[in-house]
């Protein structure tokens, strides 16, 4: 039994990486009540509300990870156990780029844009 739920964890986390997750496809066009948005193009957002979430799935990703690692004891099957630490360890340097990637862009965000100095002038 523990065995299937760790299945169904480690396939719910894959699938969360496809391209087309449900909030990159955008609602169905029956959803916005048929005023003209396609379906497969995301809402717009803001870019600050875009990190956040993206904090947010990285948060919940995080805490996939340590059900996973917690639970990879309890398998009898050793090869199952050494795949499964590995790929703890794969996400955990994911999510960890994924951080640093985040918080240089806030960086970025946060300095004031840098204007050009004056044009040299000819001699």
């Amino acid at each position: 039994m523990r065995q299937m739920i760790l299945v169904l964890l480690l396939s719910s986390a894959l699938l969360a990486q496809g391209p087309l997750s449900p909030r990159a496809a955008g609602p169905p066009e029956s959803a916005t009540g048929g005023r003209g948005q396609s379906i497969g193009r995301p809402a717009p957002a803001a870019p600050d509300d875009e990190l956040a979430q993206m904090r947010d799935d990285l948060n919940k990703l995080e805490s996939l990870n340590l059900n996973m690692s917690s639970e990879i004891e309890f398998l009898s099957n050793q090869n199952l156990q050494i795949l499964l630490r590995t790929n703890v360890q794969m996400w955990r340097i994911v999510i960890g780029d994924l951080r640093r990637q985040i918080e240089r862009e806030e960086q970025r965000r946060a300095a004031p844009p840098q204007s050009p100095g004056p044009a040299p002038s000819p001699r």
